[in-house]
């Protein structure tokens, strides 16, 4: 077949230009001529569709990029540019070559004209203040219909075929650099035969590796980094062993508390103490005790308490499953979260016994499960938020019932963190793999935004102490770094001045339903006839003699004959004193009105009216309280 081609020439300046078409009558670029003789070779189709273009097909397909291995290198640089004749090494060469270069003439110039260059430069940076700022005094404007979060990196649990939960996760003091995960399997019946235990210490720039690993003879269920030390991990097994690593060292344990003096069941949570060695520290467990130590030597415990209930005959333990410590709500309370619902706030003194100085939610406001979380909130430590059941509650230390609670989700709460930068924001991580974001600056009464992590349990969250990276972990094992957007983390100027104002005026609401309940509590006693705790009012007290002033009148008796206020009233028979007085005053508790005996307290009334006639004011009579009206004599 003869081949047909057009070639366009177009000059090089005009490339890149616009094209422009352009109507044009057809041209006849070449004829094929046709071959009868080829028609015997083909079937004709009827109908016969066909489409022709110049448009390449191509097939759909899926791509799936491997990872990509990273690996950190280091280089060490030496001082070079030295002659072949000198060797760096001795310092006598070295200084005689300096000398003779000093007095080289060509070295003088060789400096001034790098000097020349280099001035240049620096007054081109002196000229603009890279350090200026540029919009100085102006406020965030935060917008709750624009909140976003972006996924960053997912950490992997390296250990294949055992789906271990990533328990708990801990940023490294100096910065976003690095985070510690432990890794476990808190359900016994789950736990394979042999049981990887080691945890694993993560660089956020290559989730493909991690950089440590922390061996240990049982599973590792809560880690902290040291603050002041932060080469020094302190990590608390399942098995109820204190393990102690220096990365320095190596993968193991450099120390280890005894079996004998250890928690009997799993370590939920640890936490480092501010002391002079910065070596102590405190830890908690569902075995009912919380111990401290010092890591210089774990033989055995500095301290120790037991949680128990409120009954004194019998005292019971109560499971320990969060902790919280903060140096700005005081070096020597601490805040225990149970597995019973009840929160504990322990008081350590020095050379004392610790003591349990508070149970907030015996009474009311408990939640309906364990405690998987109790932070203080960062701006005001005087208030904490704790993370259960279905729902969080935030409490005021001074109270022992809760200020403020958020409504119940559709999944249950797994674990919960305030922000380190927002005070009026707080995180909770549920069982169904939802990320929930709350802003009490804005709105208490819905959810400011939510995420979705993965289709896994949410177990554990660490957010990084300048607020805008999240670390979070699920029960399959991985670890989901997220990056949140600014408005969830740059607070506003009022923002602290606001969340102190409305957790102040929760706690004075709260305060003042707590004392109408009580009055309430105490009028309802006073009906029933039982004495009020505290004695009667002395308002009650003044209408009561004023009554008894005024029937002893009516009666024609002397109120001193009569004893005073308390003293029993007395009994007209028919008009008539009864035959049990002695000048008026009744010698016994028994006297009869109308032909029927009556005690000393007279039955109540339903509905203003008492079993053997009417009640004066609709009060029945209470003898020896001076509560209430006597019943009137009668005239029959």
């Amino acid at each position: 077949m003869n081949e047909y081609y057009y070639m366009y020439t177009k000059l090089r300046k005009e490339f890149g230009r616009h094209c422009y078409f352009e109507d044009s009558d057809p041209k006849m670029l070449g004829v094929v001529d046709a071959q009868p003789g080829l028609r015997d070779g083909f079937v004709p189709q009827n109908p016969r569709h066909f489409v022709a273009d110049n448009i390449p097909q191509f097939s759909e397909h899926a791509v799936n990029t491997e990872r990509v291995s990273v690996a950190s290198k280091g280089m060490k640089h030496v001082e070079g540019g030295w002659p072949k004749e000198v060797d760096a090494t001795e310092h006598q060469e070295t200084s005689k070559w300096r000398k003779r270069l000093d007095k080289d003439p060509g070295f003088a110039t060789a400096v001034k004209h790098l000097c020349a260059d280099a001035t240049k430069y620096l007054e081109q940076n002196n000229t603009i203040d890279i350090f200026e700022e540029y919009f100085e005094g102006e406020t965030v404007q935060h917008s709750t219909e624009n909140l976003s979060t972006k996924t960053l990196m997912l950490f992997k649990d390296e250990v294949e075929g055992v789906r271990r939960t990533a328990t708990k996760i801990c940023w490294h003091p100096e910065g976003p650099s690095k985070l510690a995960a432990a890794y476990s399997i808190m359900r016994f019946q789950k736990i394979p035969d042999p049981m990887p235990s080691m945890a694993f210490v993560w660089d956020t720039s290559n989730p493909n590796l991690p950089i440590a690993e922390l061996a240990s003879p049982s599973p590792v269920v809560t880690l902290q980094y040291n603050q002041k030390n932060t080469d020094v991990i302190v990590g608390g097994c399942y098995n109820g062993l204190i393990q102690l690593w220096d990365v320095r060292k190596g993968s193991q344990p450099v120390e280890s508390s005894a079996i004998e003096t250890s928690h009997y069941d799993p370590v939920y949570e640890i936490c480092w103490l501010q002391s002079k060695t910065n070596s102590e520290c405190v830890s908690v467990s569902t075995d009912g005790r919380v111990l401290w130590w010092d890591v210089r030597n774990m033989a055995e415990p500095i301290d120790t308490c037991e949680l128990t209930d409120a009954n004194k005959d019998d005292p019971k333990l109560l499971g320990g499953v969060s902790l919280e410590w903060a140096l700005e709500a005081g070096p020597g309370k601490f805040l225990i979260g149970t597995e019973q619902g009840v929160v504990l706030s322990l008081n350590k003194k020095p050379k004392k016994a610790v003591e349990i100085q508070t149970r907030f939610g015996m009474e009311s406001g408990r939640h309906y499960g364990p405690i998987y979380a109790v932070k203080r909130n960062p701006a005001q430590p005087k208030f904490f938020l704790t993370v259960g059941d279905w729902c969080t509650k935030i409490w005021n230390e001074d109270q022992k019932t809760p200020i403020m609670s958020t409504q119940y989700h559709s999944s249950s709460l797994m674990t919960g963190q305030w922000s380190p930068t927002r005070p009026g924001v707080f995180l909770v991580g549920r069982q169904d793999g939802y990320l929930d974001f709350w802003d009490f600056f804005y709105r208490q009464n819905e959810i400011a935004f939510q995420h979705k992590v993965g289709e896994a349990a949410l177990w554990s969250i660490a957010i990084q102490n300048q607020g805008q990276l999240v670390a979070v972990g699920d029960t399959d094992g991985a670890v989901t770094l997220l990056e949140l957007c600014e408005p969830l983390v740059v607070p506003t100027s009022a923002e602290k001045t606001v969340i102190q104002q409305m957790f102040d005026r929760e706690s004075r609401r709260e305060k003042n339903l707590e004392t109408a309940k009580k009055q309430a509590e105490g009028k309802k006693a006073q009906r029933e006839g039982s004495p009020s705790p505290s004695g009667p009012p002395p308002r009650k007290a003044e209408e009561a003699a004023q009554f008894e002033e005024k029937f002893f009148t009516e009666v024609g008796i002397s109120p001193a004959a009569g004893g005073g206020a308390g003293a029993a009233a007395p009994v007209m028979t028919n008009g008539e004193p009864s035959h049990e007085q002695e000048n008026g005053v009744p010698d016994a508790a028994e006297a009869v009105v109308n032909g029927v005996p009556t005690e000393n307290r007279v039955p109540e009334a339903e509905n203003g009216v008492a079993e053997n006639g009417p009640v004066a004011d609709g009060e029945p009579a209470v003898d020896g309280e001076g509560e209430g009206e006597a019943r009137r004599p009668s005239n029959n």
